[in-house]
């Protein structure tokens, strides 16, 4: 027998976390469906820039927004979303354990960053290696960085960080940089920036943290640059294929939202990073 429900949340991170407390605060029935608790808050050791919270953990305030709507009497199961059916009455949702049904659905799936692909990689996320230059590049003060990615991402990372580090290296796939032309002259003019075009990053080395990258270019030639932190900016991953056929997707893979969260579905809304919404940051995806 399929389990019914008001509300369902898809994704179980900041976004779908306060989506359901607030749901579940009215009384009304809500489930979550999460592959895990938290999302990308768990790769988030140190959390500065949440307010009110000095000092947390992605995991910590993750587990309190678990608490609070748990609170509420709203329920929550981990599982995958494998597909979800609009049904006469409301929208049937398949995961790989069950079967659900709800008069509304919620999207809060979130996004996953895409990676460099290198051997070591996940050995030294959070310890040198990161994904979210505006997230973490006040901790590389005064140190040494290093950051490879694409288009605006990339510029937008290189000006953040070279208001922070003494010295960084921008690694350019191609021949030169590309985005908005003023945003490039900055950084060219910038003395604690070099810009390294025709290269990739070929490995990663260091001890319990990141200190050596080494970077090949075109030709084949290799250089071992000293750095403290690598950020790689080359986009991210949102998985939708569960329900790109009732709702609206631009070509970034986002969900196109409007006032309210509104997607183009009436009974489908949708929250935080798998969304429009400008800045990818947890504060936005709880407002939002």
């Amino acid at each position: 027998m399929q389990e019914e429900f008001e509300i369902v949340i898809v994704g179980g991170g900041p976004a779908g976390l306060s989506a359901g407390i607030y749901i579940a605060r009215q009384n009304v029935s809500c489930l979550i469906i999460s592959k895990d608790l938290g999302g990308q808050l768990n790769l988030i050791p140190r959390l500065e820039n949440y307010p009110g919270t000095i000092m947390s953990s992605g995991p910590i305030l993750a587990k309190t927004l678990e608490t609070q709507y748990l609170s509420f009497k709203g329920e929550m199961v981990y599982d995958t979303v494998e597909k979800i059916d609009e049904s006469d009455d409301g929208f049937t949702i398949k995961t790989n354990r069950s079967e659900y049904k709800s008069k509304a659905i919620v999207l809060a799936p979130g996004k996953v960053p895409n990676m460099l692909g290198l051997e070591n990689e996940s050995q030294y996320y959070n310890k040198g290696i990161h994904y979210c230059t505006k997230c973490d590049a006040p901790f590389y003060q005064g140190k040494t960085t290093a950051s490879i990615g694409v288009g605006s991402y990339l510029v937008e990372s290189g000006l953040l960080l070279s208001r922070m580090a003494s010295k960084m290296y921008l690694i350019v796939k191609g021949s030169k940089l590309g985005g908005d032309k003023d945003l490039i002259a900055a950084l060219e003019n910038n003395k604690n920036i070099e810009i390294v075009t025709q290269s990739s990053v070929k490995s990663l080395s260091g001890n319990s943290v990141l200190k050596q990258i080494t970077i090949v270019d075109s030709s084949g030639t290799e250089k071992v640059l000293d750095v403290d932190g690598l950020f790689i900016e080359m986009g991210s991953k949102i998985n939708l294929d569960f329900v790109k056929h009732l709702v609206k997707i631009n070509t970034k893979g986002e969900i196109e939202i409007e006032s309210g969260g509104m997607t183009s579905n009436p009974a489908i809304f949708a929250a935080g990073d798998a969304t429009t919404i400008p800045y990818k940051q947890i504060v936005v995806a709880c407002g939002d």
